[in-house]
Order: C-alpha cells, then structure tokens, then sequence
C-alpha cells in the first residue's frame, strides 16, 4: 500500500489548536520517505505488489517478507495518523 504524506501541512492557526501535529506531519514525512526507500531497495516488491502476488515462505527472499510486513505497518500508522488529524482538526 504506497501512498503520499498527509494532504497539506497544518496551518498556523492549526498547529496553534494543536501543537502535536507538527510531530505528527514530521513522522508522517518520515514513513513516507521509508515507503520510498524500501520500494527503490527492492524493486521486485512492486512487482509482486502490481501483480497481487503473495510470496511463497518456501522460495522467496526473506527482505521481501520483512518489506512487505513493514510497508502494511506502515500504511496502518500513516492512516491511523490521518484519522488523529481529521479527529483533532474536526470542528
């Protein structure tokens, strides 16, 4: 699951609301950029991503499976950052 940082940077009225979201925009930045690096360490992951493949534990490389679990980990933090930025952020 490959997908861009948060949509755009808090305002200032909105890091004054909550100051966290600095943080969180700048991990959100960081997990991003480590999404970019794991897929250009291991092109073959898109690969098997585009094709919907599923690795097979009996002959495939290890680093895809670590890959893989890190880029599902991280699209799980990416969207639960995005649902604490809408929540805080909510009217």
């Amino acid at each position: 699951m490959r997908r861009e940082a948060l949509d755009p940077f808090p305002t200032a009225s909105e890091i004054a609301h909550a100051p966290e979201l600095a943080i969180v925009i700048a991990l959100d930045a960081v997990l991003a950029a480590t999404t970019v690096t794991i897929h250009l360490a291991l092109p073959e992951l898109e690969l098997l991503q585009r094709d919907h493949a599923l690795l097979d534990a009996q002959c495939d490389d290890r680093d895809l499976f670590v890959a893989q679990d890190l880029l599902d980990l991280i699209g799980a933090l990416q969207h639960t950052l995005q649902i604490y930025r809408d929540l805080t952020l909510r009217p």
